[in-house]
């Protein structure tokens, strides 16, 4: 087989694991207990990897926070020395397994929704939905209520949900994403269909298993406000699906995406564990408040690009065409914008329909090649994060060029000389 054969089977192979994945999610379990590897002193952030110095201040903040929460250190100053004499690891979710949104922390404690693929033995893992944290730019009271949050997530919501999780057979989650975007989200920046349908297959389970009437009261209030929530699902089984991608030989499709609020890092299938990074792009979108700017804002930051990765979120933009408002948009060009990810992707997801758009698939497995030769890089819907902490609005940005071009000289220079 010349070179070029040996690549297309390989994305060929790449893109029928992303069809047959049948992720489900079949628990909810704290990090400590769910992720090899994961320490007590293990503190892991959204992104590529990224050294102390260089995070961005919100990223920073729930960091030392998070080695507060641990009881690592007593104060802020602690933390850092902690963090400074390498006492504490601090890496990236992806290192591990896991994803966390935005500039949120996972931690040992933190509860984690747990997807397993059985059609490849892959496994994703994410952190829980803290729940909306717009306007607390006070850092002290933003702290204080996101720790409060913390609490209440590793003593109340996680183990109510475990509870309710395992006494059901697994939800499987691809038909979950179906279901969602045929009612007018697109699984990343618009979640109010998947969280209606996730509380729907879970509301029996957590009447049987919760007999404290109070705290499932608590459960179904949180669950009701927090439309949110199932993109947390949706990101373990993009995980899981993800991973099932990664470490086919000859592959030039994209095994992860994600960004720190600095950098974008991708991973592609053939190249291993490596990350390739350029700067992370600013997001055009719509401030909840006139009172913020683009002044307070950080780039890209997150790890729910991995929505992107296999193909939904901003792939499948014209599923949700609400989501315009936010970009000053038209149906016309978030058609526009699916045409184009056409152009850089393997091919077509018929499980995850864009009903807006005569039911094609989305278009799923990001060919670095094609990204190269069209000039088109992957459009993520995403929401955006104040430096001081706290979501402050919603839009939509791209992934640099320059992570794709690296990637795909290196890709070049392994390849051609084992060819």
């Amino acid at each position: 087989m010349t070179l070029k054969e040996k690549i297309e089977a390989a994305n060929q192979e790449a893109f029928s694991r992303l069809h047959l994945a049948k992720p489900v999610w079949v628990d909810v379990r704290p990090a400590i207990d769910a992720l090899p590897g994961m320490t007590r002193s293990t503190i892991l952030h959204a992104g590529p990897p990224i050294d102390w110095n260089r995070m961005c201040p919100p990223q920073k903040m729930g960091v030392v926070q998070g080695i507060l929460h641990e009881g690592l250190a007593e104060t802020e100053q602690a933390a850092e020395a902690l963090i400074a004499s390498g006492a504490v690891t601090v890496a990236p979710c992806h290192e591990y397994g896991a994803v966390g949104g935005m500039a949120g922390i996972t931690t040992a404690s933190s509860p984690l929704a747990v997807v397993h693929d059985p059609v490849h033995d892959s496994w994703g893992y994410s952190q829980l939905f803290q729940g909306p944290a717009t306007g607390l730019q006070d850092r002290a009271d933003y702290n204080r209520e996101a720790r409060r949050r913390w609490t209440w997530l590793e003593q109340v919501f996680g183990p109510t949900l475990a509870a309710a999780v395992r006494a059901t057979p697994g939800i499987p989650v691809k038909p979950v994403m179906a279901r969602a975007l045929e009612m007018g989200d697109e699984c990343h920046n618009r979640n109010s269909a998947g969280s209606s349908v996730i509380l729907n297959a879970l509301i029996m389970a957590l009447y049987d298993t919760c007999k404290d009437h109070g705290r499932l009261r608590e459960i179904l209030a949180y669950l009701k406000i927090n439309d949110q929530f199932s993109l947390c699902v949706s990101m373990a089984a993009a995980k899981a699906m993800a991973n099932a991608v990664g470490g086919i030989e000859y592959s030039t499709v994209v095994s992860a995406m994600c960004r720190n609020g600095v950098d974008f890092g991708i991973k592609i299938s053939g190249m291993g564990d490596r990350w390739y990074t350029a700067p992370a792009n600013r997001i055009h979108g719509l401030y909840f408040s006139s009172e913020w700017t683009d002044a307070d804002a950080v780039p890209d930051i997150g790890d729910s690009s991995i929505m992107e990765t296999i193909g939904l979120g901003g792939h499948v933009q014209a599923a949700a065409p609400v989501l315009q408002q936010f970009v000053d948009g038209s149906f016309a060009h978030a058609q526009s914008v699916v045409h184009k990810m056409e152009q850089i992707t393997v091919g077509a997801l018929k499980e995850f329909k864009i009903t807006t758009m005569d039911f094609i698939g989305a278009p799923a497995g990001i060919d670095i090649r094609k990204v190269m030769k069209t000039g088109i890089t992957p459009v993520i819907d995403t929401a955006i994060a104040h430096r001081q902490g706290g979501v402050v609005g919603a839009g939509q940005t791209t992934a640099p060029m320059g992570c794709f071009a690296e990637a795909l000289r290196d890709f070049g220079r392994r390849y051609t000389q084992t060819a």
